[in-house]
This record gives structure tokens, C-alpha cells and sequence, in this order.
């Protein structure tokens, strides 16, 4: 377009140039002329000197050539500038043509690539699912019968004692093969096992539980650029269920929280935790007599918002320092599933006999309802697993798993809305876990404190 415009007015250049230049030269010419003339007539009356009227006419002749190059240059000058012009516009065209073609490109392999890694952890996860339901269907009840075994062995007759030796050895051979069994090809499985009890501190930083009700702005931003390491939850169920779980150096709480107040949250951790864990109430607003208030609830102190960073610093500072000067011995214990005043509870409600079936029951079965609980939650059927978490939070608070309680009855609810509902599902490794460990300690309480025949069924 620019070569066709400059092309276009080259003519028009032309005949501008021609005109001028003959009509400077028909100037000159009568300039000359009348010079001439003049010339003649100044000869005849005043005798003026010839050489000035030769410099003039030289100097006009100068001043004509002069402008004629200046014009000549203009229009040589304009037409390299037109031709960049057009040359630069072509390539910027190339260039934006490639740009475009590489981005389509990258477009099309990074959604082929999102892909590819859904394909690949939906296929992880079933492996993962089937080879979890396959240890809980086989490993569980040769860890039953094996438990089943060490009572026997209890027996005072030797003839007994000789047969659960030689089943101990049969069991242990049959367990030994369903590990080779898994090692096979190299499959990688995940241990059956709690979550890591402590967060720990890792260099400087502390553990820090922070649960908030997302009125205002976030503390773990802040908190993690400090270098803590910060775990967040949204609900006083999923705060007090976390730290329950986990071993935290320091707790900052909203008081106002969904599904459980913090107030209650609190005095569900300090039944388990007891005094000694720092938690700090986060207020909107302060009134005067907040502090000895939420004291007297449970709370170590309060914040209120807006919380600076010297302020949050500063609490950082003491935190870590009192932990420095605890004695090594006082260091946060690991997380007890298993409440036992429920158990004594069941036990002095109930005979001895239906205590002990109780115990035995949910032992066998507990594990079997959070398998299918948690195929539920893979074949993303909603309806159907949060019945059946409602269900087994309240067979497991009869025999003192509270902690398994309250993390189903969190689920359950979360279950019953939408966006909630894949985060549901990617608990269900963690869900597995914690039932297996809640089992384990319920048949430890139940061999140390349930010595029947009865226990065995």
C-alpha cells in the first residue's frame, strides 16, 4: 500500500520539480534582463561598476543550484524511507504470522499435556484404589486373625500353644507372600500409615495451624514468607480435626467459624491436648475485657485485625522461644485416636459379654465400611457416600474413635455441596489411613483391658 502511494506520487514530484526549475530559470533569465537594461542605463548615467552586477547574478545562480540539490536530496531521501517502510511492515507481518503459529502450537501441547496428566492420575489413583482395597480385603484379616492367635497363645495348655505356634508360622508365611505379592513388577503402593504426626520445625520455622473464615485477609501468605510452615482450614471441624491429627508449635483461630465455633473447637483440642498448646483467638473487633474472657474459654491470648507484621512477628518470636526453652521431655506427644473415657463409659454401661462383641464388631467392620466409603468416593456417587459416612461416624464414636468421627461428619457435610465435593474425594487415602491406625490402637485398648473368650469374636 505505502509503494503503491509512493509510486502514485512520484509523477506529481516531477512535474513540481520541472515547473520550478523552469520557472526559477525564466526568473533568472529576466532577471538577467533587466539587469541588462539596467545596466545600460545606469552605464550611461552613472557609470556603476560591472562586477557587482556579475556578483549578484552569480550569487542568484548559486542560491538556485543550491535549492535544486536540497530538492533533489528531499525526494531520494523520501523513497529509501518508503522502502524501509514497506520492507519493516513485511517482516513485522512474518514475524507475527510465526508468533501466531508457535502460540497455537504451544496451546495445543500444553492441553494435550493437561491431558495426558488427568489420564495419568486418574489411572494412578484407581491402581492406587484397587491395591488398597485389595490389602484391606486380605492383609486386614490376617492382622485380625493373627491378633486372634496372641490371645490363644495366652492358654495355659500346651497342646493350644503348640497350635497357634505352628498357625503363627503358617500366617506369617501367607503374610510374607502378600507382601512379595505387591512388590511384584516393582508397583509402587502407598503404606497404609498415618499422615507425618508433626509438621516439625524444618530449620527456623514453626507449625502453625491457622483456621480461618475468609472475612478477611489471609495471615498464611505472611506467615509462610516468614518461613513457617503453615497449614489452613476454613471450619471449626476441619481446624479441630487437624490438630487433633497433627502436632502444631502455635494455633491462631477465628472465633467466628462454619459448621463449629472456634470457641468450641478450642475446647475440643484442649480435652485432647491440654493446656500447654499456644492458641490465639483472631477478633475483628476489640471491646475491653476480650482478653480475660477468651482466656477464661481456653484461648492463650487474642489478635486484632488488622494484624501487623511487627505485631505477628512478634508473636512468631515468642512462640519460638518458648519452644527453645521447653525441656525435651515435654515435647508434644502423638495424636491419640482412640478416646478412652467412651470406652469406660460403654464398659460400665454395658455386660461384659456384649461389651466385648461391641469391640470386636466394630474392629471387623469399621475397616469394611471405610473401603466401601471410600470406592463411593471414587466412583463420585455423593448421595450414597455421604449416607454412608454419617453412618460410620456413628458406629466409630460408639467404641471412641472420635477423631475418625469428627473427620466424617466434616466430610459428610462438605459432601452436601458441590464445589466441595472433589476435595472430598481426594481425602480418601488420608480417610483410609486414619481408620487403620484408629483399629490398631482400638485393638490395643481391647487386648490390654478385654480378657474373654468373648474378646476373640
Amino acid at each position: 500500500m505505502t509503494k503503491a502511494i509512493s509510486s502514485g506520487g512520484l509523477p506529481s514530484s516531477r512535474i513540481y520539480l520541472s515547473t520550478l526549475q523552469t520557472g526559477m530559470l525564466l526568473w533568472g533569465s529576466a532577471c538577467i534582463s533587466s539587469g541588462a537594461q539596467a545596466f545600460e542605463l545606469n552605464t550611461l548615467t552613472r557609470q556603476v561598476s560591472i562586477y557587482w552586477l556579475a556578483a549578484a547574478l552569480v550569487a542568484l545562480l548559486l542560491v538556485c543550484l543550491f535549492t535544486l540539490n536540497r530538492q533533489l536530496s528531499l525526494k531520494k531521501l523520501r523513497r529509501q524511507s518508503a522502502q524501509q517502510i514497506e520492507n519493516i511492515s513485511a517482516e513485522n507481518s512474518n514475524l507475527f504470522q510465526k508468533a501466531h503459529s508457535r502460540n497455537s502450537e504451544f496451546l495445543a501441547l500444553e492441553k494435550q499435556l493437561e491431558e495426558t496428566r488427568e489420564s495419568l492420575e486418574l489411572v494412578r489413583q484407581e491402581k492406587f484404589d484397587l491395591l488398597t482395597i485389595v490389602r484391606h480385603q486380605l492383609h486386614h484379616p490376617l492382622d485380625t486373625l493373627m491378633g486372634t492367635l496372641n490371645l490363644l497363645g495366652r492358654s495355659e495348655d500346651n497342646n493350644t500353644k503348640a497350635l497357634v505356634e505352628i498357625s503363627k508360622r503358617q500366617l506369617n508365611a501367607a503374610l510374607k507372600s502378600l507382601d512379595d505379592l505387591r512388590q511384584i513388577g516393582k508397583v509402587e503402593t502407598v503404606e497404609l500409615k498415618l499422615p507425618r504426626e508433626v509438621l516439625g520445625n524444618t530449620g527456623n520455622g514453626l507449625a502453625v495451624l491457622l483456621v480461618e473464615n475468609n472475612k478477611h485477609e489471609s495471615l498464611q501468605a505472611t506467615l509462610e514468607a516468614m518461613g513457617h510452615h503453615v497449614q489452613r482450614e476454613c471450619n471449626g471441624i476441619d481446624g479441630s480435626s487437624a490438630a487433633l491429627q497433627k502436632n502444631f508449635d502455635l494455633i491462631l483461630t477465628d472465633t467466628h467459624l462454619p459448621l463449629m465455633d472456634g470457641v468450641e473447637a478450642v475446647r475440643e483440642i484442649r480435652r485432647e491436648r491440654g493446656a500447654d498448646l499456644p492458641i490465639f483467638a483472631l477478633l475483628q473487633s476489640a471491646r475491653t475485657g476480650d482478653k480475660e474472657r477468651y482466656q477464661a474459654r481456653g484461648f492463650t491470648g487474642v489478635l486484632t485485625h488488622p494484624i501487623g507484621d511487627r505485631q505477628l512477628m512478634q508473636l512468631m518470636q515468642w512462640a519460638t522461644r518458648r519452644i527453645q526453652g521447653a525441656p525435651q521431655q515435654q515435647k508434644p506427644r502423638p495424636a491419640q485416636l482412640l478416646n478412652t473415657n467412651t470406652l469406660l463409659r460403654q464398659q460400665d454401661t454395658l455386660d461384659h459379654l456384649t461389651f466385648a462383641e461391641l469391640l470386636s464388631d466394630r474392629s471387623a467392620t469399621l475397616p469394611k465400611h471405610i473401603t466401601s466409603l471410600t470406592s463411593a468416593l471414587t466412583g463420585r456417587h455423593w448421595l450414597d457416600a455421604e449416607k454412608q459416612a454419617q453412618d460410620v461416624a456413628r458406629a466409630a464414636a460408639e467404641v471412641g474413635l472420635d477423631n475418625v468421627s469428627t473427620r466424617l461428619r466434616s466430610l459428610a457435610a462438605n459432601l452436601s455441596i458441590d464445589s466441595e465435593r472433589e476435595h472430598c474425594r481426594r481425602q480418601r487415602t488420608e480417610l483410609l489411613q486414619l481408620m487403620r491406625e484408629s483399629v490398631r490402637q482400638l485393638k490395643a485398648w481391647r487386648e490390654r483391658n478385654v480378657h474373654t473368650e468373648w474378646a476373640l469374636k
